[in-house]
């Protein structure tokens, strides 16, 4: 009997120290869950900045890769939970979860140190890459197309209503792409709703197709498939630094971007949510995903990527406002939807 009594102390002992074990080789399985992030820039930027952030801090991660309207439809229309930290896209989509009480307030380290523009003035949201729409032409295609090759590079969107370029030029969807709705929204708060309706029908009119996303159009133009797109220069550059034939140039009173991150109320990590809002804007996170992405940092005295250096924020419109862009999208989208009816 003391026999059996002992041999199932030594098993119990036993199984306690695997336990222990366990935990200390694998604390993230038991004490500190993956953080769970929206990423609504390029999948590869994304997981190179949480893997250094992962190496930096030892938290695991998971990424869902969304577009902004997804993101959108995602936490506003299905009001999904679960989700800790939205990392990137258009600030008027975190201004719209701000509005929406979907928001925990937090202000990371080193956002005193960024301009007034580019973050939440209570605190919600917080900017980490500014970003300008840009009309990108492919020069091989554009020289190839015999009615395209004496005609001079595009530097208005008006230039993209030739009729030679029918067919030829691509913009976003504004309802599904955060890059179609800048355009929108920002040709709203420059010339009034109904001209920038009439505009971006227009374009659409002239495309031989709507995309999905921003970064869709950019790679449509880069293979050729088209000869001209709107999107966001950063976009076109990544494909330009990759060999691909691809001139940009930041149209007169252009909209732009501010590449947002902020953290979802619900979400069941806080404090690895704020550790990763906090490490986005630290020093070697804003070096490394800048000269990955081609965007513009918003922190001082880091060097953007050689290939931004001739970009002019001044080109920009100046007076563009992301809680207008958010306030009225619900009805901007209606008034797009009205004029494209299949």
């Amino acid at each position: 009997m003391m026999l059996r009594k002992g041999s199932v102390i030594f098993v119990l002992a036993a199984a306690l120290v695997l336990v222990l074990v366990w935990i200390w080789i694998y604390p993230g399985k038991t004490a500190n869950p993956p953080l769970k992030v929206y990423v609504i820039f390029q999948e590869d930027e994304g997981r190179m900045l949480l893997e250094k952030f992962k190496k930096e801090t030892g938290q695991s991660y998971e990424v869902i890769r969304m577009s902004s309207g997804e993101a959108s439809y995602h936490l506003l229309s299905m009001n999904k939970t679960g989700i800790d930290v939205v990392l990137g896209g258009t600030a008027d989509l975190h201004e719209s979860l701000k509005s929406s009480g979907k928001l925990l307030r937090y202000k990371p380290r080193m956002s005193d140190k960024i301009p007034e523009a580019y973050k939440d003035k209570q605190g919600y949201w917080t900017g980490m890459y500014m970003g300008a729409l840009a009309i990108g032409v492919n020069e091989q295609v554009w020289k190839q197309v015999p009615e395209l090759a004496g005609l001079p590079l595009p530097q208005r969107y008006e230039d993209l209503l030739r009729p030679e370029l029918k067919g030829k030029i691509e913009i976003p969807d504004p309802e599904t792409s955060g890059t179609g709705y800048t355009l929108l929204a920002s040709l709203a708060q420059e010339r009034g709703t109904e001209k920038a309706i009439e505009l971006m029908h227009a374009l659409k009119q002239q495309s031989s197709s709507t995309t999905f996303s921003g970064i869709s159009s950019a790679q449509r133009l880069a293979v050729g498939d088209v000869a001209a797109v709107v999107s966001f220069l950063g976009d076109q550059l990544r494909f330009n630094n990759s060999g691909y034939a691809i001139r940009s140039s930041i149209p007169p009173q252009a909209g732009w971007e501010i590449g947002a991150v902020s953290i979802l109320k619900n979400g069941g990590n806080k404090a690895a949510a704020k550790k990763l809002a906090d490490f986005v804007l630290s020093k070697s996170a804003q070096t490394t995903y800048m000269n990955t992405a081609f965007s513009m940092p918003v922190i001082p005295n880091i060097k953007p990527n050689s290939l931004l250096a001739s970009v002019k924020t001044d080109q920009l419109l100046s007076s563009y406002r992301f809680d207008v862009a958010a306030a009225e999208r619900s009805d901007l989208l209606m008034r797009w939807r009205a004029v494209n009816k299949p």
